[in-house]
């Protein structure tokens, strides 16, 4: 044990709060004649934690709770200190303090590791489309926030989603059970990989409609990936194995083939969209005209494409909805063309 007398956090010092307030922002602190004795006192609490062998430490799930009270009785103008220099309105910090300060004294303990974004905003903006800043979320308790949007996948496989520390999700019983199985988003974020049966071919869908309604053969997997999120289409796609082709059906607009090509894009996969012969059959019925401003149904700005039924649309200055040929019976005949 040392003889040398335990040296005293020295909160005048600038060198010093400035560090104090980083291991809040950043939850790291690392040592030096400065913040060694910060750092001696929160090991002593078990607020902090060694990062491997280096000279740096974090803040333990403890020490994120009981840390700001740390600061509250040292440093009384810390969260003031944390916001100067960040671009907002006077108004604005104002409003944030007094909102931070009033969550604090009555959040509980065991804080959730994930929220929705709606809930964070309202929480931490005042209402839920107010979103939150990079810089003012430094100053939050460490969220993941999800969007709870739902991984929607249809099938026969008995493929297995695994989770790092958390028991596998079973595709095929679920599925046999019932119409398709729907995975929450935090769920999803959880995968590590993916094991079991492989289906011969996995397509996404653009539209929920057609997803859940379209008649599929056997070992054809869909995977719902709608145009405004289909980050966890994406997410799961990475995970198959490249050995497994993709295709993608969605709506005939430009939207549609750029949904399309920001999949193949992100999965490292080719571009390959289903086209069913005698889809053009529906155009003088189903065709609808383009529209500029539209989320569906814009006007075309592509180069002219080579496939005749593409074509044929962007020079009429028409567009079509996948739906249309839903019913049709040769849409199943396609499909296991497709995969044979």
């Amino acid at each position: 044990m040392s003889d040398q007398p335990e040296l005293a956090v020295d909160w005048q010092s600038q060198i010093l709060r400035d560090a104090a307030i980083g291991l809040f922002k950043t939850e790291r602190i690392r040592r030096d004649v400065y913040t060694g004795p910060l750092i001696s006192e929160l090991l002593d609490l078990e607020w902090l934690s060694q990062i491997d062998n280096e000279d740096a430490y974090t803040l333990t799930p403890k020490g994120r709770h009981q840390y700001p009270k740390l600061l509250d009785q040292n440093l009384p103008q810390w969260q003031e200190l944390a916001l100067s220099g960040m671009n907002m309105q006077d108004d604005e910090r104002d409003a944030f303090m007094r909102r931070l300060e009033f969550i604090r004294a009555n959040t509980r303990f065991d804080l959730p590791v994930w929220i929705n974004r709606k809930s964070f905003n309202t929480l931490y903006g005042g209402d839920e489309k107010t979103q939150v800043s990079d810089d003012l979320q430094a100053l939050l308790p460490k969220y993941r926030i999800s969007e709870d949007a739902m991984l929607r996948i249809r099938g026969t496989t008995d493929m297995h989603l695994m989770r790092k520390m958390l028991k596998p999700i079973r595709l095929g019983p679920i599925l046999q059970m019932m119409s398709h199985a729907a995975i929450p988003e935090r769920d999803v974020m959880e995968l590590t990989e993916i094991d079991g049966e492989q289906p011969y071919m996995v397509m996404t869908v653009e539209n929920l409609s057609v997803f859940a309604d379209m008649d599929i053969p056997d070992h054809l997997m869909l995977i719902w990936a709608p145009l405004n999120y289909p980050d966890l289409a994406i997410k799961v796609l990475k995970m198959i194995p490249q050995y497994v082709p993709h295709i993608h059906f969605g709506d005939l607009d430009p939207s549609g083939l750029a949904l399309a090509e920001h999949i193949a894009g992100e999965t490292g996969r080719p571009v390959r969209r289903f086209l069913p012969e005698f889809w053009q059959e529906y155009m003088n019925e189903y065709a609808q005209p383009c529209v500029d401003g539209t989320t569906k149904g814009s006007r075309w700005q592509l180069a002219i494409s080579s496939n005749a039924l593409i074509r044929k649309l962007m020079l009429r200055k028409e567009w079509m909805p996948q739906s249309v040929i839903l019913l049709d019976p040769r849409l199943r005949h396609e499909l296991l063309s497709l995969m044979n």
